[in-house]
């Protein structure tokens, strides 16, 4: 990647961790008797920080698609804490930027988020970017969830370490 590139993909990944931190603010000034499905919801689970002196980034983001592929299911086994795993998923038929979330077990629990995907993968590929761990830091399982739920809900932290030159790819990668 050119440097401008570089520059251009860290400066939106860091838009995109500035969101998460702006959704955990917000979650300080809604009063709980306010509800707007889909958008309001368990807004205090998101953080977003960055660490200019060390170059680091933790985020505590939403994990999509638990509806599919037993992922629900495979929620069961995971508690808060749990060490999950970030798999680059090139090769994903739907967005060829992915990251998918396994269980220690290598069960799908479902991907990151596109946007956060998308901002991400060309850092990560370049290798500008390599994830330093993944922990699970919010978990609803369905029994929890009202009886419409069709879903668990899990949110993922993650600690990122940006370079400023290309580095060799994280242990097991």
């Amino acid at each position: 990647m050119a440097d401008f590139d570089i520059l251009n993909a860290k400066n939106n990944l860091l838009d995109f961790v500035g969101e998460l931190k702006h959704k955990y603010e917000l979650s300080e000034t809604v009063t709980e008797d306010y509800f707007e499905p889909g958008m309001m919801e368990n807004l205090e689970q998101y953080m977003g920080e960055y660490d200019d002196c060390s170059n680091m980034i933790t985020l505590r983001t939403e994990v999509k698609g638990l509806r599919y592929d037993n992922r629900t299911q495979n929620l069961e086994r995971l508690a808060v804490g749990n060490l999950v795993k970030v798999v680059r998923e090139s090769e994903n038929r739907y967005n060829s930027n992915n990251f998918t979330i396994t269980d220690k077990y290598g069960k799908s629990l479902g991907n990151l988020p596109a946007e956060l995907c998308n901002v991400l993968a060309p850092l990560y590929d370049s290798g500008y970017a390599a994830i330093q761990k993944a922990t699970a830091s919010y978990i609803e399982k369905i029994n929890e969830r009202s009886r419409y739920a069709k879903q668990g809900v899990l949110f993922i932290e993650l600690v990122i370490k940006l370079y400023a030159k290309e580095k060799t790819r994280n242990i097991g990668d």
